[in-house]
């Protein structure tokens, strides 16, 4: 009898399974990026039919602000599972997700830089005193302060430009945001401060376009000088035993610290799949850690010929 239950449980599982957390396309990705390093993440996604919940990936582990509605921006209930947002809903057909954080920006020096991993072309809103320095792939589209970065682990930096006349955006809401009407073909804002910080006043110089044309000039030109991906090898002028000693300045995992030397062998830099297998470790667990090593200034992540490579920045 109960060899009879188990075989049916195995039988109807492919069948059941669907109904109770479902897949989804995703429809649109776009981040408004503050003064303050916050960004503000929309995404729409649509979920398959006979589905009840779907599980959408954070892009950061510091969240706030976050609100989730349907097609008519009625709330759905959700709740934070790790890494994961999960979404419950009935006859929604497209589902809005919106929420702040600042982990997708780090700054050194006056460069600021926003990393991130999407599925599907995402388009970033910088703010109108922006000035793009340097790009991991070229822009599918320019509009404005807006570009559609390619599919892809990207990293956009740029520095703000001071206009002491003008007056600076304000830093991103901390706490729940009001339930905004919703729209699936332009990215969303939140209130007043969203709006001053992604759109240029009538007038004013463009500097987010003029930093993506100068960029693109001077790289169709092999003159593109600062940061420089894929460029040529950079000399290491320190020893095996000097560099073990910087390390141990830092705070690294084991992992972190085997991927530092694995780099430091090979001249410095290397692909970036080569040493996820040398530590083997999942991609997802890969790309975090990479991140927290590129924020802490000891890395430099790009793109080179459809694959990702690390090169050390001590």
């Amino acid at each position: 009898m109960v060899a009879r239950k188990l075989l049916i449980a195995l039988i109807l599982m492919p069948i059941i399974t669907p109904f109770v957390s479902g897949q989804y396309t995703l429809e649109s990705v776009n981040l408004i990026v503050y003064s303050d390093g916050y960004v503000k993440v929309t995404e729409i996604l649509k979920p398959e039919e006979y589905t009840v919940s779907v599980s959408l990936p954070l892009l950061g582990s510091n969240i706030r602000g976050i609100t989730v509605t349907n097609e008519i921006g009625v709330p759905l209930p959700y709740k934070i599972n790790g890494s994961s947002l999960i979404i419950y809903f009935e006859n929604a057909t497209l589902i809005k997700v919106s929420y702040y954080t600042p982990d997708l920006t780090h700054k050194r020096g006056s460069i600021w830089s926003i990393s991130f991993i999407s599925k599907i072309p995402a388009k970033i809103t910088f703010p109108d005193n922006a000035v793009i320095v340097d790009l991991t792939d070229i822009p599918l589209e320019i509009s404005g302060n807006s570009i559609l970065m390619p599919p892809g682990n990207q990293t956009v930096s740029y520095v703000l430009q001071y206009r002491p006349v003008r007056t600076e955006a304000p830093a991103a809401p901390t706490s729940g945001t009001t339930t905004e009407p919703f729209n699936s073909t332009a990215p969303s804002s939140s209130g007043s401060s969203s709006q001053s910080s992604s759109t240029s006043s009538e007038g004013s110089t463009n500097w987010t376009m003029v930093g993506v044309l100068a960029f693109l000039a001077l790289a169709a030109g092999g003159g593109f000088l600062y940061m420089r991906r894929g460029g040529e090898e950079k000399a290491i002028d320190i020893g095996r035993e000097d560099f073990e000693r910087r390390l141990k300045e830092y705070e690294l995992t084991k992992d972190e610290e085997k991927a530092l030397l694995y780099l430091f062998d090979r001249g410095g830099k290397a692909k970036q799949a080569e040493v996820r297998e040398m530590l083997g470790i999942p991609k997802t667990t890969a790309w975090r850690m990479f991140q927290r090593l590129e924020k802490q200034g000891l890395v430099r992540v790009y793109k080179k010929k459809r694959e990702n490579w690390v090169e050390l920045r001590l």
